[in-house]
């Protein structure tokens, strides 16, 4: 148990970490995780990852992991926090949400989960989407992956639904403009990493609207707007008023 605690991350251990801290084969080292699991020794968090409990733990007792990042990052790899957990992470916001949002590329059963004592949210996007504007992080001892500010932005454009709607996203913009770090060509680069049609049109809109003295990034969306027409918030289904000027039907104040 000692070797197999020092070898976890945020007490997470997988069945590769096992074989490698008891120097035996993978099989081996499988079958004795899943033997100290069915006494109680550790908890399974999926199938090959278990969490190590405290020896202090009385048997049966429900063990919560210390770090949720770290739970994320081991489980639902490849993957970055994001959305409204960035925003809480960046000082963008200051709404408590009780689930922590991950964007991941790994294959999951549903979007809403609850391990090892933390609610997640997940969003599911192709691997080639987990690159570009992330910041490595210290959880602990280990490093996971958080969407930049202007990472986190640009997504939330894209999906509102990663901060919680339209009107969450113009509270984070507009507090991302008031601080000494915003850098709106490092939000513009970020927006064509990510951004599609619906994403530059949210974006114009919404820059006028919260920063009406930066006019480089609504030129710049200008330039990249596609044909048709887009929902503001693609969570409401009415349609609202239609601003031809950014082809957006806005169907909630902002």
């Amino acid at each position: 148990m000692a070797k197999l605690a020092r070898a976890a991350r945020g007490g997470l251990v997988s069945v590769g970490d096992a074989a490698r801290a008891l120097d035996e084969p993978r099989s081996r080292a499988a079958r004795r995780l899943a033997a100290l699991a069915r006494g109680g020794w550790i908890e399974r968090a999926k199938r090959g990852v278990y969490l190590v409990r405290p020896l202090e733990a009385a048997p049966g007792q429900r063990t919560v992991a210390e770090d949720p990042w770290i739970v994320a990052h081991e489980l639902f790899a490849p993957c970055y926090v994001g959305g409204w957990s960035a925003a809480e992470y960046w000082s963008l916001t200051d709404q408590i949400f009780a689930s922590t949002l991950v964007v991941t590329a790994a294959s999951v059963r549903s979007t809403s989960q609850n391990l090892l004592g933390h609610p997640y949210r997940l969003f599911r996007v192709p691997e080639s989407r987990i690159t570009g504007a992330l910041s490595r992080v210290w959880r602990g001892s280990s490093r996971v992956l958080v969407s930049s500010p202007e990472r986190t932005i640009a997504d939330c454009l894209r999906n509102p639904a990663l901060c919680g709607g339209v009107r969450h996203l113009a509270d984070i913009m507009r507090e991302y403009g008031n601080g000494a770090d915003a850098d709106f060509q490092t939000l513009a680069e970020a927006m064509r990493d990510v951004g599609n049609g619906a994403a530059w049109k949210r974006c114009g809109y919404l820059a006028e609207i919260v920063w009406p003295g930066e006019r480089a990034l609504a030129d710049t969306a200008t330039r990249n707007l596609t044909t048709g027409y887009s929902r503001l918030d693609p969570s409401i289904e009415r349609r609202g008023r239609l601003v031809t000027r950014w082809r957006l039907w806005v169907n909630v104040h902002a």
